[in-house]
């Protein structure tokens, strides 16, 4: 464990084998992270971000430096923040997911296992092309898994994008998403609210060391153990 360089806030929990305020710079500022979260095991967070509240990280999650979150927000296994991001309060983020620089998540953001943002339309191919950037997610946006954003698009808020939709374009608040490429309709009546609130209110998950033991969970007495 190596958080030298970092300011945790009380009550946070900090497993083994984790890494908060990496000095890649001489002259980086410390991360900072907020009360009450919970840092897993293999985790990497670079210097010079900052982090709210109730935080929880998966097993090797990697987040590098400039990316300020607030509070509420979740990052689970094997996902990466390549930095200069910004997340509002409440954004969830699955497993596996890949968010590159310059990329605006807004408040009570939900994003699915595998999904992948993507920042630059030509990468390699031009010499001096625009900076490159990322989506603008606005609020109570729900993003299925394995879908794949492109670059410099805008999520309006309240949409819902269906699992494996590729967004190539803007998509107006309200809207229901799905397709390779997708193509958007009206939210129907009964997905037309804001997200859950329980997908980000929750103080811990079901593997927290301070939640319920999950002793009487197992699997379902009528599913058979093998197919």
């Amino acid at each position: 464990m190596d958080t030298d360089n970092a300011t945790i806030g009380a009550g946070t929990i900090v497993e083994p084998g984790v890494v908060v305020g990496f000095r890649y710079h001489p002259d980086c500022a410390p991360a900072r992270i907020g009360a009450n979260g919970i840092l897993r095991h293999g985790t990497l967070i670079y210097g010079d971000v900052t982090i709210g509240d109730y935080f929880q990280s998966g097993h090797n999650t990697v987040i590098r430096a400039k990316v300020r979150m607030g509070d509420y927000c979740t990052v689970t296994n094997q996902s990466t923040l390549e930095g200069l991001i910004r997340f509002g309060d409440g954004v969830r983020v699955m497993s596996h997911v890949y968010i590159p620089s310059r990329t605006w998540l807004g408040d009570r953001v939900f994003v699915g296992p595998g999904t992948a943002f993507l920042n630059e339309r030509i990468p390699g191919r031009v010499d001096h092309g625009p900076t490159p950037r990322g989506a603008t997610v606005e609020d109570d946006v729900m993003i299925g898994g394995g879908c794949t954003i492109l670059p410099g698009i805008t999520i309006g808020a309240r949409s819902f994008i269906a699992a494996g939709t590729l967004v190539t374009k803007d998509i107006p608040a309200g809207s229901f998403v799905k397709g390779h490429p997708g193509r958007a309709e009206p939210l129907p009546p009964e997905l037309d609210r804001e997200n859950s609130p329980h997908l980000w209110e929750q103080q811990h998950d079901l593997w927290h060391p301070e939640a319920n033991h999950p002793g009487a969970l197992d699997w379902p007495a009528d599913w058979p153990e093998r197919y």
